[in-house]
């Protein structure tokens, strides 16, 4: 993760939302906590043959069972919404993905799941919510539910209904697995727990407005709660692979290494890509993992990794995508999925193609082999041990011929996967706990960072960056000697075609056969065109850029200047995070509170509560004075090369509000376009709507009226039809006819 270079967390980065399903209130959000309520409907429903008392009894908890439950957002903070980053309408829904309509009450109570989603802006900037979903006893409001209560505590045999709040940490930051560690041990801490020295309210306040992103390569903020210890860090701005802090190893569970190989090709070509997982929390880790491969491209299309059900005809985008979606959700969304759509199930480690799915370019051989052997030796037994086997014992067995030990021996290993599986999205299952980054990236950083080597994951992300570094080796000469916005005089240029340009048929023409069907594919996709165009514009000040560059440089010197090649590793997280200072974050602090009631000692919760209490925020305290140092330094260098050279703001960062030429396309054209789509529709509602009203016409010279209207109408709405249905199959083959012919966004235009 990248952070952004002026104020970190505290600056309008986070928010914390509840959410929870019941006639009460839930809660939803981080950053700036929330809370969600669910208004409620009753239904009916009585067995026959029962005594009254019986039956009344029956009726009033099929009642309860019957309450369709609304989220409503019940507490927040910040309580206003940032200028730049306002509370996304459709946040119930990613916080309930399963579906806002389908939320009941249930007899049967669910252990605390988590899982992760990514909002998108209009910018192309991300906001990462992390979600913990608890289910609390439910009552309704009102007399009814008052009524239950009292019956309740006389009679313990009745049974209790429960109903999910969801408590939701939103972020600009992808530090899912912090997060995750966080909201668990913050909800464990007031709940269950007599040790909280300060009440709720301010360990938000705490989280959200007091604990800062550390700045990029200078310091780790370290963070303690309930025995576990979050870290916040970032890499040197000269290593610009922002996922350090992402479990790789998840990834390679779930997906042997062919499938990694393919899910990433088939992104590198901007195909339509679905992930789809019974866990939750599986999706956004897999879909942000396979995004850092493509490195340094940037996937720059739709971007839903946790897609809720109310969202699935978005699967039928005439534009490429990558989204995920729930196995339960999976049958809803069956009809909406394109016949183009490559489909990923992490669980089964399967690829399913569409029947339309465009054909894939070969990869270079040599390439492919070397990108292959890498991933095999450091990440090559992950997805074997996952399931307690051993590949060699299963290559034997299946070249032995024996059939029955092969079935039995898989069979142990599914089971076990799926025992595995099964436990992912589990809150307070916290062997994945961070207590150094995370445990599935530092369990497998065995290095001493003084010895030069690098972790495996560091080694799996660079074999992608050498790939690319291997193929784009010569790009640098086909950029146009002068890229300055001021350096043509007109859009197009001379003879109709821009004077600024990347030579793209003649780098792919000067490049290796066996390469240019790739290359060919490569420099069609909306990512190639924003990393170049990023290069021709912004390169002082993309960081991104400038590493790549320099990798390039390396793999040169290391073939011209050796008889015998030296690896020389472009990645240590691991020997740069040992080279941070650490900075200890403030704890969350009871000062300018009221005395606890006398006899007690701490802050003590039965369930989340559903209001936050105002009066008892403080005023933030200020950032870290050695953290706070380095901002200083940062921005000052930032701001006297920006007035040396004029460089553009930095929105290299995960979380920046990325301003590329698609986005931006994408926007004006939609916001222009669907704002005619429909018209003629609502005009013959318009027309017609009032026709039959006001006047006492005779009843038979209205009924005569009315038949011929009521043709007339029909007439015009299938018109109508025909016109909105035209002007959809214009803007989707208006979008397919630029991909055809590769048009690219013009950036001085949008600049």
């Amino acid at each position: 993760m990248q952070p952004q270079q002026t104020g970190g967390m505290t600056q309008h980065q986070q928010q914390a939302l509840m959410a929870h399903a019941a006639a009460r209130a839930g809660q939803m959000n981080m950053g700036a906590p929330m809370q969600g309520n669910y208004m409620s409907n009753q239904g009916m429903g009585v067995p026959h043959g029962m005594h009254q008392q019986q039956q009344q009894q029956q009726q009033a908890e099929d009642d309860i069972e019957d309450y369709a439950l609304e989220p409503v957002i019940t507490a927040r903070y910040p309580k206003e919404d940032y200028p730049d980053q306002p509370l996304n309408i459709r946040l119930p829904q990613f916080c309930h993905p399963e579906g806002t309509d389908f939320i009941f009450p249930t007899r049967e109570y669910k252990m605390p799941r988590i899982h992760h989603f990514v909002l998108t802006d209009s910018l192309g900037g991300k906001q990462y919510g992390t979600c913990l979903t608890v289910y609390e006893e439910f009552f309704p409001p009102g007399k009814e539910g008052e009524e239950y209560r009292e019956k309740k505590k006389k009679d313990k045999s009745l049974p209790t209904f429960y109903a999910p709040r969801v408590l939701c940490l939103l972020s600009t930051y992808p530090y899912l697995s912090s997060f995750r560690t966080y909201l668990t041990q913050l909800y464990r801490l007031a709940t269950s727990t007599n040790v909280m020295t300060a009440p709720i309210e301010r360990y938000v306040q705490n989280i959200c407005s007091e604990i800062p992103a550390p700045p990029p390569g200078a310091f780790e903020v370290k963070l303690n709660i309930l025995g576990s210890t979050v870290r916040f860090w970032a890499p040197p701005a000269d290593q610009p692979i922002p996922y350090v802090s992402l479990p790789f190893k998840v990834l390679f569970e779930c997906l042997d290494i062919g499938n990694v190989l393919f899910a990433w090709y088939t992104l590198a070509c901007e195909r339509k890509v679905l992930l789809v997982s019974s866990q939750l929390s599986l999706l956004t880790v897999c879909a942000e993992i396979l995004q850092s491969l493509l490195f340094p491209m940037r996937w720059s299309h739709l971007y839903i990794p946790v897609l809720p059900r109310s969202l699935s005809p978005m699967l039928d985008a005439p534009m490429p995508y990558l989204c995920g979606i729930s196995r339960e959700n999976f049958p809803y969304a069956v009809a909406d999925i394109s016949d183009e759509t490559i489909v990923v199930d992490l669980d089964r480690n399967i690829i399913t193609l569409g029947p339309n799915t465009p054909d894939l370019p070969p990869l270079p051989h040599k390439r492919r082999m070397k990108l292959e052997s890498a991933l095999k030796a450091n990440a090559g037994e992950v997805f074997w041990e996952a399931r307690n086997l051993c590949k060699e014992d299963v290559l034997n067995i299946r070249a032995a011929g024996d059939e029955v030990a092969l079935s039995n021996l898989l069979g142990k290993a599914g089971a076990v996967w799926d025992e595995k599986m099964n436990t992912r999205d589990d809150a307070f299952n916290l062997a994945h706990a961070p207590d150094s980054m995370t445990l599935e990236f530092n369990d497998d950083a065995r290095i001493d960072a003084n010895d030069g080597k690098q972790s495996r994951w560091d080694a799996v992300q660079e074999a992608f960056l050498r790939f690319y570094v291997a193929m784009l080796q010569d790009y640098r000469k086909f950029l146009p000697v002068d890229a300055s916005p001021d350096a043509r005089t007109s859009w197009r240029g001379s003879d109709g075609v821009s004077e600024v340009r990347f030579r793209a048929e003649d780098f792919v023409l000067a490049q290796s056969p066996d390469f240019q069907p790739f290359l060919e594919e490569l420099i069609g996709t909306q990512q190639f065109d924003d990393f170049v165009t990023k290069r021709m514009y912004n390169a002082g000040n993309a960081p991104d850029v400038t590493f790549f560059d320099q990798s390039i440089d390396a793999k040169k010197n290391r073939s011209k200047l050796k008889f015998k090649k030296v690896e020389t590793p472009f990645l240590h997280s691991a020997s740069a995070h040992k080279d941070l200072k650490s900075a200890d974050a403030v704890e969350p602090t009871a000062e300018g509170l009221p005395p606890l009631p006398e006899g007690q000692t701490a802050y003590m919760y039965k369930m989340w509560p559903l209001e936050f209490d105002e009066s008892l925020f403080g005023r933030p305290r200020p950032i870290p004075k050695i953290i706070s140092a380095e901002f200083d330094r940062m921005n000052a260098l930032k701001s006297m090369l920006r007035a040396q050279h004029g460089f553009a703001d930095d929105t290299r960062g995960s979380g920046g509000r990325n301003k590329s030429p698609e986005v931006t396309a994408f926007v004006l054209f939609f916001t222009t376009f669907t704002s005619v789509i429909g018209k003629e529709l609502a005009k013959v509602e318009r027309k017609h709507g009032t026709e039959f009203g006001g006047t006492a016409l005779d009843v038979s010279v209205k009924s005569a009226a009315s038949r011929m209207s009521l043709i007339e109408i029909d007439d015009n709405m299938e018109v109508a039809r025909t016109i909105a249905k035209a002007q959809i199959d214009l803007a989707y083959h208006t979008l397919t006819l630029m991909q055809l012919r590769k048009l690219p966004a013009e950036p001085v235009t949008y600049k």
